[in-house]
């Protein structure tokens, strides 16, 4: 499947940003489930590009003059190729991905739901369906600081809950889990799609788990970055000085290439 992806990130300001450094995760790499044709950045200065310790590809903004506003756009075509495995890409053994974060750090009560299921394919299949109805999507019902074990606690939550959730209770049986930050394509049409989801070290590779959707094949799912978090998988983060308060606005649009429909 060919998907064509155009993703605009705009930080507005009260007033003027003296200098900001943004850390930028939104450039897709090759690997043995996606194919990147072309992808370009189109940013309000010049970057540096290095690869993270985890081998993604990593562009920093650094804007050293005041502006306004910060405006970011990623643009490109990429081939998916509907395989349900991963084996090399990434440059740290899976064993790293046991580590729990601040933000996926496990209670009682997650603990606890994490041990009905047993540590293997089929038992984090269960437990993925039982966790989509045990924390409602709900977009809304938290925020990009609330931890794994206080949006299991809610009850709802979005993607990147159920992510968190889902790798910390993973991790808590002994399986190396990680957050994967992308996009998602859907099969109603164009849909505002920058999505998140886990994957698993079962055997020998990375097994895809999109809790959210209920997905085990990620043939609509684009991935730009892993990490142990949201944190370290963000698409677009960053630090500022001045300009006071902040407003943002970011969509992400994902479309089938009109030839491969």
């Amino acid at each position: 499947m060919k998907l064509h992806i155009e993703h605009d990130t705009c930080y507005g300001y009260e007033g003027e940003v003296r200098a900001s450094i943004q850390y930028l995760r939104l450039t897709p790499k090759n690997n043995e489930q996606q194919k990147i044709l072309d992808w370009h950045l189109e940013l309000p200065g010049d970057a540096n590009e290095i690869d993270d310790g985890y081998g993604n590809r990593l562009t920093v903004l650094t804007l050293d003059y005041p502006q306004p506003e910060i405006t970011i756009r990623a643009v490109g075509t990429v081939d998916l190729k509907g395989i349900d495995i991963c084996t090399h890409d990434s440059c740290v053994p899976p064993q790293v991905f046991l580590r729990q974060t601040e933000l996926t750090e496990p209670d009682n009560e997650l603990r606890r739901f994490a041990e009905q299921y047993p540590p293997n394919y089929d038992g984090l299949q269960a437990m993925m369906r039982d966790l989509l109805s045990t924390v409602r999507y709900t977009p809304g019902a938290t925020t990009v600081s609330h931890t794994a074990a206080e949006a299991f606690a809610i009850g709802a939550g979005v993607c990147q809950d159920h992510t968190h959730i889902f790798v910390a209770c993973c991790r808590h049986l002994g399986m190396p889990a990680r957050y994967v930050s992308g996009y998602i394509h859907t099969q109603d049409g164009d849909h505002i799609s920058s999505h998140a989801w886990a994957e698993v070290w079962i055997d020998d590779g990375w097994y895809t788990f999109d809790v959210a959707n209920g997905l085990l094949m990620p043939d609509s799912h684009l991935k730009l970055a892993v990490g142990l978090d949201y944190l370290e998988a963000a698409p677009v983060r960053g630090i500022r000085y001045g300009g006071g308060q902040e407003s943002l606005s970011a969509s992400a649009l994902v479309s089938r290439m009109a030839n491969e429909q």
